[in-house]
């Protein structure tokens, strides 16, 4: 019963999410980075598709149930970073977790916290400051109390 119910969810999740037409990077005049994240507009558009948001939650039953290597998950993940996941860490427009270890953590996060439309961000610091071991030995050199970034990994209250 399980398999037939997953074949579905994966073909109702292609029509409703995957473009049909030009890709973003096609009808940009210059393209941009491959692995990079969307621009505002960029995001407003990718975000249409998961609207209303029973579609986001579609998504997130098919993330949980397959992972993150599904090829049509694979291939949102990759429309939202212009055409190639990206391997390490990636930061977001969420205050209270503002980085994760991947790209694939921070889409699970979203879906776990139902935030489906947090956005990818461009990193403040280079990717490498963010490792989780740069990260503690960053806390362990300090004196006192500090905030260098947040990460979902730190326990945080979720406001309503």
């Amino acid at each position: 019963m399980g398999q037939p119910a997953a074949g579905s969810l994966l073909t109702l999740l292609r029509v409703l999410l995957l473009p049909v037409g030009p890709t973003v990077a096609q009808e940009l005049p210059s393209a941009p980075t491959p692995g990079s994240p969307l621009s505002p507009t960029e995001y407003e558009r990718f975000f249409a598709l998961l609207t209303p948001t029973w579609k986001a939650e579609t998504t997130c039953r098919l993330r949980a149930t397959h992972g993150c290597r599904n090829p049509t998950i694979v291939q949102l993940d990759q429309y939202e970073n212009h055409g190639l996941v990206p391997d390490g860490a990636v930061c977001s427009d969420l205050p209270y977790a503002s980085w994760f270890e991947s790209f694939c953590q921070f889409s699970q996060y979203r879906c776990s916290n139902h935030v489906y439309y947090a956005k990818r961000v461009r990193c403040s610091q280079p990717v490498s400051i963010l490792s989780v071991n740069n990260f503690k030995e960053l806390e362990s050199a300090a004196e006192g109390p500090h905030t260098v970034m947040t990460s979902p990994i730190t326990p945080h209250v979720k406001g309503e």
